[in-house]
């Protein structure tokens, strides 16, 4: 056997190596990260206008994230939100392998590594494309000033495109500083090398003082750092490194070369060098899928992913693989059992903690008015739903989510100037003009409302009176509409959660007004134990309790007789059997939430 591979071999081999790791990138991101891309796409919104291209060129460092949110735009396809991750990472790793290979550096593991830094930090949900760009700018740089062979034109030309770097990119044009002096320092190697170093030191550190100074309006550090994630960021010390890392194996490399006097550095391509490569990547792809990916931040995205369109068995589905507890869960898997026509009947199949699980309590943050202003909309409070997207919208800024929903809210409530004002900065985007041009239609011709099923229905169920409420407003929903059937679930729920059985009790007789065909399965359960608490009959006229039912509850008292008073026993015993019941929330659930 041949102790190196021929140099056909080894470039077939190189590119099949490569198009296995960004087949495994690409799958990585479309199998386990699509909904925190599609998010991404959610909390920003392009739009192709001057108004919005001009605050991008206000501030160094501020273009890279018009650039990111292009791309963003198109996460709103789940295929191509992995397929645009991919290429952009792809092309760090090749601008990085053509530096190394330029600078006599030749192994391919050294270019590798970046792409699974990039995979850990846009493994985080709230990661912008927009830092993946700015990388992407100061590699091209780099590369480019490694061609510029002529010491004039190089200093001219990487002068004057330094410049465009920095009102570009900001504090990545540092990075391309960095890799400017160590070309000088080790790949050019003039005579007046420590005059060019010295040079670009100092403009690095003296335009942003000037820029400052004189020419925008930014702070003292803004300008020389904006906008590296270096300050209150959780995975910093991963963009740290992935800043840090291709000038370190510069430095180190290079280095080795003119200690050893080598004019290149090449790991020779046999079997043992791929084989220890091969290690070094699956090792790192498994660090990345076990310690910067989060699943149960997927699984909550990807449930609020299937409400947005609506596919409340597949929210229902997610909710089922979440590991542990979570409030913001539970709001979407209570909403989805409504949806589903299941929340009367399984609502205690999921873990229950107060009625908390049915609304967000208002907090003045960035997560609370986006994701908890869809139950307002659901249960027809239209008021309460416009005042969360437009919460959002504050917060978050402009967003395709909060301006739709400020549309539909304005509509229903007749408002119709100011769903038009909404429906023009849609129209500036690409993805929702095929929405916009929908319900440009009810603007234009009112009496067009009535054929969309969704508007009209919600018109019918408009509050007229004024009044002020701190929580779901459920009570004066009720008493505009009696017939709004999922306030009277969420209602009748919200008195299970809160134990207030009493007015479980005296509002069960409703269920003939809303035709139920039979008495739902947690009402049942609720009924046995009311009416062994007030010691009376309180089944609705024309309807009966399962025999199941009650067969259920006697095996459910027999538990409870055997552990003997012992409370945490039984907690622990009867869980198993009854944990889904409600009288073993009303036992042994406590009642955290008011």
């Amino acid at each position: 056997m041949q102790r190196f591979l021929s140099e056909k071999i080894v470039y077939g081999i190189r590119w099949i190596i490569l198009c296995i790791l960004f087949l495994a990138f690409y799958f990585y991101f479309f199998s386990f990260n699509k909904f925190h891309l599609f998010y991404l796409e959610q909390t920003q919104l392009f739009r192709f206008s001057g108004d919005y291209f001009k605050p991008f060129i206000e501030k160094p460092g501020e273009f890279i994230f018009y650039l990111g949110e292009f791309f963003s735009q198109f996460f709103v396809n789940l295929y191509l939100a992995a397929g645009i991750v991919t290429l952009l990472t792809a092309a760090i790793c090749f601008l990085s392998h053509l530096i190394l290979k330029k600078l006599g550096i030749k192994a391919l593991i050294f270019s590798i590594i970046p792409v699974l830094l990039i995979a850990a930090l846009q493994s985080d949900h709230l990661y912008k494309v927009g830092f993946t760009i700015g990388i992407l700018f100061s590699l091209s740089f780099g590369y480019g000033y490694l061609k510029l062979t002529n010491n004039l034109k190089r200093y001219i030309i990487g002068g004057i495109v330094w410049l465009l770097l920095y009102h570009l990119t900001g504090g990545f044009a540092l990075l391309a500083s960095l890799l400017a002096v160590l070309f000088e320092l080790f790949y050019f190697n003039s005579k007046t090398k420590w005059v060019t170093v010295s040079a670009i030191i100092l403009v690095s550190i003296g335009f942003p003082y000037l820029a400052w100074k004189f020419f925008y309006l930014v702070t003292f550090r803004d300008a020389w750092f904006y906008p590296l994630p270096f300050w209150g960021v959780s995975r910093m010390p991963l963009f740290a490194a992935l800043l840090a890392y291709l000038p370190v194996v510069i430095v180190i490399l290079s280095g080795y070369k003119q200690v050893m006097k080598k004019k290149v550095v090449d790991v020779p391509w046999n079997y043992k060098s791929i084989l220890a490569g091969s290690i070094i990547v699956i090792a790192g792809m498994i660090l990345v899928k076990s310690k910067a990916y989060d699943p149960k931040i997927e699984i909550f995205l990807g449930m609020d992913h299937y409400v947005q369109s609506e596919d409340w068995n597949k929210v229902i589905a997610l909710s089922k693989t979440y590991p542990g507890v979570n409030q913001l869960v539970l709001y979407y898997t209570n909403l989805a059992l409504y949806k589903t026509g299941q929340f009367s009947d399984r609502m205690f199949d999921f873990p229950q903690h107060g009625i908390n699980g049915l609304r967000l309590e208002w907090t003045r943050d960035e997560v609370t008015p986006f994701f908890g202003g869809e139950i307002f909309y659901q249960l027809n409070y239209i008021n309460e739903a416009y005042r969360w997207a437009f919460e959002s919208m504050v917060a978050k800024g402009l967003n395709p989510r909060s301006l739709k929903r400020l549309v539909q809210t304005s509509l229903i409530n007749g408002h119709y100037e100011i769903a038009d004002k909404y429906l023009k900065v849609l129209d500036q985007t690409m993805y929702y003009k095929g929405w916009v041009t929908q319900y440009k239609t009810y603007v234009s011709d009112t009496t067009q409302i009535s054929q969309n099923k969704e508007l009209a229905e919600k018109r019918q169920f408009l509050v007229k009176r004024d009044f002020i409420s701190y929580d779901l407003g459920l009570n004066e929903l009720l008493l505009e509409h009696p017939e709004n059937r999922m306030a009277y679930e969420y209602q009748m729920a919200a008195f299970l959660l809160n134990k207030d059985i009493k007015s479980f009790a005296a509002n069960i007789y409703r269920l003939k007004e809303f035709r139920y065909r039979a008495i739902p399965v947690n009402y049942e359960e609720a009924l046995l134990f009311c009416m062994t608490y007030l010691k009376r009959d309180l089944v609705p006229e024309g309807y009966s309790i399962r025999p199941a039912t009650i067969q259920r509850k006697n095996e459910y008292v027999a538990g409870i007789s055997r552990c003997g008073g012992d409370r945490d026993r039984a907690a622990r015993e009867l869980y198993k059997q009854f944990g889904n019941t409600c009288w073993y929330y009303l036992h042994f659930a406590e009642q955290t939430d008011k």
